[in-house]
């Protein structure tokens, strides 16, 4: 854990395995048991509050446990094991019952004629966090059926079966700091079904507390406005004149309050488009198209007026040129 402050107590965990053994009949190794001493010494003063110590012994659903007095720091339980691999866990708790230090579970090998040290470091008892998550402003909030919550690299999946059902989740931390963020889903936890990517916060979890956290997506203002914006009239009285270099377009100026300038166009055969000349609008009425020797025998002229969004206007009629 990355929590300021938080006491972490190192514990030192003899296993002494002593064999069962008789003189008559030898035990079946499928069947055998095995005496496992734990004795236990904290490397840490100034915590009296400590009165007993839990030993737990998992493996699946099978558990054993051990309750023995803490007496100067130490304390000592011997439980019949059978041999394999176990998982043990030790709980130091005060006069009250409660859990003030726990260990990480630790995976050890119950042998034959054997013994093992585990060292354990004991960190705070975890605490309780309610996590709720309040989507009554959210716009998504008839959809939103899924949640993942993140406390560091671990995350909680939590569900409800229609909008009306809260979404909201109760575990236990040890106490510390936390980097934690909610992402949001529809119908699965696929990543085309995420509504809310979350955003990274950081939570400080006390010892001895429980922490009611009601969250919200965060949402940004998003404004949108906009106009009406009607086509813009065709220029009239389009003209081609012969110039050396080609073929001089004019039109007549349109009289609209949002022309910027015009566009030229071409047609040089009935199977193409018209093929624009400028790509830059013309603030002027008159533009050059220049030719050269292989040039059609009769080119379609259109022109166009260009408003400020870049909306291009109706065409003129088109003007037809004969060289």
């Amino acid at each position: 854990m990355i929590g300021k402050g938080a006491r972490h107590i190192v514990l030192s965990v003899v296993l002494a395995l002593l064999v069962s053994t008789s003189a008559c009949i030898p035990s079946s190794p499928l069947t055998a048991k095995t005496p496992l001493t734990v004795l236990g010494t904290m490397q840490s003063a100034g915590i009296p509050e400590v009165v007993e110590a839990r030993i737990v012994i998992t493996r699946g659903k099978h558990v054993m446990e051990e309750s023995v007095p803490v007496v100067d720091n130490s304390f000592s339980a011997t439980l019949q094991v059978p041999i394999g691999e176990w998982e043990v866990t030790v709980l130091l708790v005060d006069s009250q019952g409660m859990v003030l230090f726990q260990s990480k579970t630790e995976k050890t090998q119950i042998s034959l004629a054997q013994s093992k040290v585990l060292d354990l470091v004991l960190q705070p008892a975890g605490s309780k966090v309610h996590v709720s998550i309040d989507l009554e402003d959210y716009v998504f909030k008839h959809t939103a059926m899924r949640a993942r919550i993140y406390f560091n690299d671990e995350f909680y999946e939590v569900t409800r079966e229609d909008y009306l059902t809260p979404l909201q989740h109760t575990l236990e931390l040890i106490p510390g700091s936390y980097e934690f963020k909610i992402e949001l889903y529809t119908e699965s936890f696929r990543i085309g079904d995420r509504i809310g990517m979350g955003v990274w916060d950081l939570l400080h979890i006390a010892e001895k507390e429980e922490f009611f956290l009601t969250w919200s997506p965060v949402t940004e203002v998003f404004q949108v406005s906009g106009r009406v914006e009607t086509l813009i009239p065709c220029p009239e009285n389009v003209r081609l004149t012969p110039a050396p270099e080609g073929v001089l377009v004019t039109w007549d100026p349109v009289n609209h309050q949002n022309v910027v300038g015009y566009f030229v166009l071409a047609q040089t055969s009935p199977i193409q488009r018209f093929q624009l000349l400028n790509s830059i609008p013309l603030e002027e009425t008159s533009f050059l198209h220049v030719t050269d020797e292989d040039h059609p025998s009769e080119v379609h002229y259109v022109v166009t007026a260009v408003s400020a969004s870049g909306l291009a206007g109706y065409y003129s009629d088109p003007q037809i040129w004969h060289p």
